[in-house]
């Protein structure tokens, strides 16, 4: 499938592969450069930063552009990036900041050369949410000993499997649904606790990208709270303790406490759009 949208921050959706209005091509943001500082043998301080891409629109109904035009527009304005969308599953947040003509216009068909800010500076993807529920609604948080002792043994560490197919440590989202107190699990060499008790009916969602690194708690009837400062970052990336380490490349052990469960989404990362997006269709 050959698709490409552009959705302005107010939600109007611009579809740039219609029959009446297109883009033929985005060679220009197929490519990328990372930004870096040359060290004594080599670089450091590497980044992606946000970069300029010409994208051309194309149109059988020049009046079209006027809608489109306002849309760009407005986001600038708003000084909040639209979102471009390929093959409905690579994103990353944009600013059309200029245009030039292309060719001089005719009744039925224009050409615009227009001047794109891609502000992330890669392409992401949301791979399918991985389901982790080790322990079904409804079961006691204690294990019962058949004999009558003073106490029950709390509930063992169940071992699953994280997946991790991109090939490189992956940026991730979480949520953690209640209820549980200081909600721990572990993936590969890293653990990743919030110091919070999540109610009945309620979750963690915890944002782990480039894009934005949040923790929030969502209650039962629906109330949101920040609560950012109850993740435990230890001594930051690599320290064994980050709530926000990215996961490991391949497959993880997770480990989690038995009485709650996780969704998990990993989201891949290209500084460019893949080659394997908006390819030339087969003639008929």
């Amino acid at each position: 499938m050959r698709e490409l949208k552009y959705t302005s921050h107010d939600g109007t959706v611009i579809d740039l592969n219609a029959d009446d209005l297109w883009v033929a091509d985005l060679q220009e943001m197929r490519g990328y450069a990372w930004t870096y500082t040359l060290a004594t043998r080599g670089i450091k301080s590497v980044s992606r930063n946000a970069s300029t891409a010409k994208m051309t629109v194309r149109t059988t109904d020049p009046s079209r552009l006027d809608m489109v035009q306002t849309a760009f527009d407005s986001d600038v304005q708003a000084v909040t990036p639209g979102m471009l969308t390929v093959d409905g599953e690579w994103t990353q947040q944009a600013y059309v900041v200029g245009s030039s003509l292309g060719l001089v216009p005719w009744p039925d068909y224009a050409q615009v050369d227009y001047t794109v800010v891609l502000c992330d500076g890669v392409w992401r993807r949301a791979l399918p949410v991985q389901h982790f529920f080790p322990m079904a609604a409804g079961t006691g948080s204690q294990l019962d000993l058949p004999t009558d002792l003073p106490t029950d043994l709390a509930p063992s560490k169940i071992a699953l499997t994280v997946d991790n197919p991109t090939g490189k440590a992956a940026e991730f989202s979480a949520i953690i649904f209640g209820p549980c107190t200081n909600p721990v699990f572990q993936i590969g060499a890293n653990t990743y606790e919030i110091d919070v008790t999540v109610p009945a009916g309620g979750y963690v969602s915890l944002s782990a990208t480039g894009l934005s690194k949040t923790i929030t708690l969502t209650a039962e009837n629906g109330d949101v709270t920040n609560i950012f400062d109850k993740g435990v970052r230890g001594d930051g990336a690599g320290s064994g303790s980050y709530v926000f380490e990215p996961i490991p490349a391949g497959e993880s052990l997770l480990e989690i406490s038995s009485n709650y469960g996780i969704d998990l989404t990993l989201y891949d990362v290209s500084g460019g759009v893949p080659w394997r997006m908006l390819s030339s269709p087969t003639p008929s």
